[in-house]
């Protein structure tokens, strides 16, 4: 391995990056950032402003060593699997629905953010200096990808953090980012939390395809049987683009339950979108399919295998008893 002094091509901080030998991955270069994450990345034009908080939240909270992103194109990343089942595609799209829209929605996901780097109510936590701009949705780029300047960047940060102190939100010490929520701020937290425990909407993703309406009758059917109002793309009105209604719908949703009868390739993109975002997922797949073609990575996870649309019905409602709060 060749180990080269550089700079986050995402977040800006210096780094040591991990340059892959023999033009692995087919251009993209691993890096390997504090405030980022692990991802594989290649020159390429998106909003660094939106991937550096959305890295920065998954390597902070979720913290999940064992997979990391692929910014690139959806045929790039069937390669790139192919080599390392650990990668997980992460699109544009996708961090544009997970970003904050409003100021009053920054300001919740930095309260959540906080909330779960904090070990017990009244701890300090240390932010580091180089990962607050990522923390606090800071731009640190103009619209032409060049710098926003320094004072301009910190601006931004006293603005947020003047914001927090006077609302009570949050406490510092004299040191300049060590911070612990208030309780007015865990008030705040609990009500987001409650809010999201009281949703009741699951999103569906499989085939569409005509044969498997049976399925999919199904699987409506023990959903709402268990209390909950399921979410399927055909019956929502929408006039967006198709993924990011998906995506929209997924990140609003309490779970998601995928069936990968038809080996769709859709239904592994959405259950991996569900899955970086922490949302329960429950795998199902008609049995005979599962042991013949399922693919090696939803056979690594507990899957309700069922013979027929009752069998499904019955094991599904009885999963979702057992397993969602």
């Amino acid at each position: 391995m060749d180990y080269t002094v550089t700079t986050c091509p995402i977040c800006d901080r210096n780094l040591i990056h991990d340059r892959q030998p023999k033009n692995k991955f087919h251009s993209h270069v691993i890096y390997v950032c504090d405030g980022c994450g692990t991802f594989a990345f290649k020159e390429m034009e998106i909003d660094k402003n939106m991937f550096a908080p959305y890295l920065f939240y998954n390597n902070i909270i979720l913290n999940d060593k064992d997979k990391y992103f692929v910014i690139g194109t959806s045929e790039e990343f069937v390669k790139m699997r192919e080599e390392d089942p650990r990668v997980v595609l992460l699109v544009s799209q996708e961090v544009e629905t997970w970003y904050p829209r409003t100021f009053s929605e920054r300001i919740d996901k930095i309260l959540l953010g906080l909330s779960g780097m904090s070990k017990y109510d009244g701890n300090y936590i240390m932010l580091p200096e180089d990962d607050i701009y990522s923390a606090f949705f800071a731009k640190k780029y103009k619209s032409d990808g060049s710098k926003i300047y320094r004072e301009e960047q910190d601006a931004q940060i006293e603005f947020i953090f003047k914001y927090l102190l006077e609302n009570r939100l949050v406490g510092k010490k004299d040191t300049k980012y060590e911070v612990t929520i208030l309780p007015e701020g865990l008030k705040r937290i609990d009500e987001l939390q409650k809010k999201q425990s009281n949703n009741k909407n699951v999103f569906i993703a499989m085939s569409f395809a005509d044969n498997m309406k049976h399925v999919r009758d199904a699987i409506h059917e023990a959903i709402v049987d268990a209390g909950y109002c399921p979410r399927i793309m055909t019956e929502i009105e929408h006039n967006n683009q198709i993924v990011p209604e998906i995506l929209y719908e997924i990140k609003q949703s309490k779970f998601v339950v995928a069936d990968f009868t038809n080996n769709n390739s859709g239904v592994y993109y959405e259950t991996g979108y569900a899955a970086g975002l922490g949302k329960e997922v429950i795998h199902v797949c008609r049995e005979d399919i599962f042991y013949k073609f399922g693919h090696f990575d939803i056979k690594q996870k507990a899957t309700i295998l069922w013979k027929n649309v009752a069998d499904l019905k019955e094991k599904l409602r009885r999963r979702i008893d057992a397993t969602i709060e």
